[in-house]
């Protein structure tokens, strides 16, 4: 198979992009979750719903694209059985891993305990558990593995949306456009969005973008989505989906800016550590929460939703460094083809 190569300055700013996003999905889940129609005014309000339910709504259509873009470009769609080698020991064991197993740690919990938490799986129901183990019909127990969940259904497809690219790119998007988000598939992809961005993703390998086109347009494009984010939040709009397809267009332009910077190499050096942060940073968050709610009165809770992301991103870094250094099992890389080289 050929090998897709890109140069240093572009495979930076995906590693820059990959470890922003994972942050960003880490402050996303910070608890509470509170609706933009109920946030209030102060600056706290605000600040909390400008990241939350605007800026990091873009994390999963922008590491959908990313993955789409690798894997084609990589052409391991047309080796189906390399694909999926490859996808079951980077994506697939680590989904069920992550969530079987805490699955049945919390059925055995909530057999001897009150656990004040959505997903009830005691007593035992069979669809709860498929559910809660395996993403069959909603997100499962360890619920921003849920990405992860549609991205496996996009690798089983992988080849033949790889030979749609290849032959009839355009009516193959018009396809999936319609297949996907008029919601065809039923419960096969549970993000609308994710099949089409992936789509265009591939589309920009496949067909050799220029994805450097807009730099020149970097502090524009960052401009327009900082603007669209405080739209949504001043006016309390709870329809992004214009914002989750415009994302990667205005957000991939602007880690040019972060190219040869300190912020940037920073940002870039600790992408290695994205995938093992996005596996295991909901159970971290949870058991925070549960530890603040324990001294709430003392600690404000501004500075808990502040500090919980930083410290939770912060430790799982360094748990993985661990896990690298004693040669234990690190959950695999990254979210698709992976590293912007692949045989």
């Amino acid at each position: 198979m050929h090998q897709f190569q890109v140069d240093s300055q572009v495979r930076t700013r995906i590693a820059i992009l990959r470890f922003t996003m994972i942050f960003g999905i880490v402050i996303l889940h910070t608890p509470a979750y509170v609706s933009i129609t109920d946030i209030g005014s102060g600056w706290f309000d605000l600040t909390k719903a400008f990241l939350q339910s605007a800026v990091f709504r873009c994390t999963v259509p922008v590491l959908t694209c990313l993955s789409g873009y690798l894997l084609f470009g990589s052409g391991i769609d047309r080796n189906i059985h390399k694909l999926v080698r490859k996808k079951f020991h980077t994506l697939a064991l680590p989904f069920f891993a992550c969530n079987v197993l805490l699955a049945a740690l919390l059925y055995l919990l909530q057999s001897q305990f009150t656990v004040p938490i959505s997903y009830q799986l005691y007593p035992f129901s069979l669809d709860k558990m498929l559910d809660a183990a395996f993403g069959y019909t909603k997100h499962p127990v360890n619920y921003p593995l849920n990405f992860l969940r549609d991205l496996l259904v996009l690798m089983v497809l992988a080849p033949f949306i790889g030979y749609l690219l290849r032959n009839a790119a355009v009516l193959g998007l018009a396809l999936v456009i319609a297949l996907f988000w008029l919601d065809f598939d039923g419960i096969l992809v549970l993000r609308n969005e994710m099949a089409i961005l992936f789509y265009i993703g591939g589309m920009a390998a496949v067909q050799k973008w220029n994805i450097t086109r807009l730099d020149n347009y970097a502090g524009a494009c960052l401009v327009a989505f900082l603007a669209l984010c405080a739209y949504i939040v001043l006016f309390k709009v709870e329809n992004t989906t214009y914002l989750r397809f415009l994302a990667p267009f205005l957000l991939w332009p602007t880690t040019v800016l972060l190219v040869n910077t300190r912020v940037g190499d920073w940002l870039a050096a600790r992408a290695e550590h994205s995938f093992f942060i996005f596996l295991l940073h909901a159970p971290v968050l949870v058991l925070s929460y549960a530890l603040y709610q324990e001294m709430e009165e003392s600690i404000p809770y501004a500075l808990y939703w502040f500090a919980a992301p930083v410290l939770t991103t912060w430790g799982l870094i360094v748990a993985h460094r661990f896990c690298t250094a004693s040669r234990l099992p690190g959950f695999g890389r990254d979210f698709s083809a992976g590293k912007t080289k692949t045989t």
